[in-house]
């Protein structure tokens, strides 16, 4: 499915001829000459959004995923299958442009003479009329289905390119979610090691009862994370599952040891987000077919004119008529319509088509400001997740050094088993927020790269 400019399509729904209502032209819009958050870049520097999916998302298990998401996932059809009706309703809107040819059938009875009985007169034949558009009714209301369309086509677009990125954000989460659970498990084996010096301890007379069941207390807290976990990675495997087309169960991949996130071009300029955002498109989409719809309704204020022509038979008998021996009949001529009274419904049908284009107007302009928001924020976010990652880094080496020296000193008798337990749980929060910390860099990295609506025009 092609992406023709907004303007040609549009331009190429209007026939030669005189068509009421304005003419669509894109609203003038105020935006920034850059995001806020974002470095000065050079004007012609290529922006993380041009980037394809695959450039942006390296490891081949997640490309697999998305690959079988974008292919056979339930929201891919049903977004789909939206795009279709969109187009059938299309040709619907276009078949008035054309003649209409029919065949009919009618009856009428007739009295004769006072006491007489009534007779049937029957006509048949074929009928073709054709409404010309002298004021572009049928026009504008094509000019509407075809931006409709387009609106329609954006919605899918959107919808794939988040699609890449919730099986993205879900193989990330799963990564983050075992990560935690390695981490966890290898946090238990020290302290059941730990445990097996402090028994040995107490059986000896050095150690106490009390820290033996410090311990044990500190290894029941450490495996009560466990269960929670493996419930966390099954409920993710399911959402994954489900965003897949497949039935909830768990994702037979092993996740790498390392997800590498790819050198980032700078994000772009504002006005780029006109063209390249699918939202932006839907609203400027809907806009178009608002503003047809003015001219649509304004239209039928004016005298409308058709061309009718009848050809048939005419019989007081059914059969003459089937069998074509009933004499025959021609009638072709002009018919013109024109609105007197309607009790308000032509005016106020109006009004109301004017009323949905200042909505959809007001509609495109937040949209366009949301969009600016969003990359504010998720800009501020990536940065931030950089230095975070960093502290967290620093933090997890602090508490590592941290647990060897107060095993060696309470070895040494030097320090009591109390800062042993507290070093244990120092290390385990710090190696759990710096997977999590991991997981906030790469989520912002999602986020941003579809906030600048990255990938959306190579979705194949």
């Amino acid at each position: 499915m092609s992406r023709l400019p907004l303007a040609l399509a549009i331009s190429g729904t209007l026939l030669a001829g005189c068509a009421v209502g304005p003419d669509y032209l894109r609203p003038a819009t105020d935006l920034p000459e850059s995001y806020r958050g974002a470095a000065k870049e050079p004007a012609n520097k290529a922006s993380l959004a041009e980037l394809g999916w695959r450039e942006v998302f390296t490891d081949l298990p997640l490309q697999q995923l998305i690959e079988e998401a974008l292919l056979a996932g339930p929201d891919a059809l049903l977004a789909a299958a939206r795009v279709r009706e969109a187009e059938a309703q299309g040709g619907v809107a276009r078949a008035p442009l054309f003649p209409q040819a029919s065949l009919s059938l009618n009856t009428s009875s007739t009295a004769r003479m006072p006491g007489d009985q009534f007779s049937s007169t029957f006509l048949g034949g074929a009928s073709i009329s054709w409404e010309i558009d002298l004021w572009g009714r049928y026009r504008r209301a094509n000019e509407a289905a075809q931006a409709d369309l387009l609106a329609s086509e954006e919605t899918l677009y959107g919808m794939r390119a988040s699609l890449v990125g919730s099986v993205a954000s879900y193989y990330y989460q799963l990564a983050a979610l075992r990560e935690i659970q390695a981490v966890t498990l290898t946090s238990a084996d020290n302290q059941r090691e730990a445990l097996r010096l402090v028994k040995r301890l107490s059986a000896a007379g050095i150690s106490s009862a009390a820290e033996e069941r410090q311990q044990e207390s500190a290894l029941g807290a450490t495996e009560a994370r466990l269960p929670t976990l493996r419930r966390q990675i099954a409920e993710t495997e399911n959402a994954l599952s489900i965003l897949l087309g497949r039935h909830p169960g768990q994702i037979g991949f092993k996740t790498p040891p390392t997800l590498e996130i790819p050198n980032l071009a700078p994000p772009g300029l504002p006005s780029a987000l006109l063209e390249r955002r699918p939202d932006i498109r839907q609203a400027e989409a809907r806009l178009v077919a608002a503003n047809a719809r003015v001219g649509e309704a304004k239209a039928l204020f004016f005298p409308s004119l058709s061309l009718t022509a009848i050809f048939g038979g005419v019989s007081s008998s059914l059969s003459d008529v089937l069998n074509g021996r009933a004499p025959a009949v021609a009638s072709i001529g002009p018919g013109l319509l024109q609105p007197l009274f309607a009790g308000g419904k032509i005016y106020f049908n109006r009004e109301a088509a004017q009323a949905r284009l200042d909505q959809a107007l007001i509609s495109y302009r937040k949209t366009v400001l949301g969009a600016l928001g969003e990359v504010a924020d998720t800009l501020t976010a990536f940065e931030t997740s950089a230095e975070l990652i960093e502290i967290q880094a620093r933090r997890v080496e602090a508490s590592r050094e941290a647990m060897r020296l107060a095993n060696l000193r309470f070895r040494a008798g030097t320090a009591s088993f109390l800062e042993v337990l507290d070093a244990q749980r120092q290390l385990l929060a710090a190696e759990t927020d710096q997977a999590q910390s991991l997981l906030d860099r790469r989520s912002s990295l999602i986020r941003l790269y579809l906030a600048l609506g990255g990938g959306w025009g190579s979705l194949n």
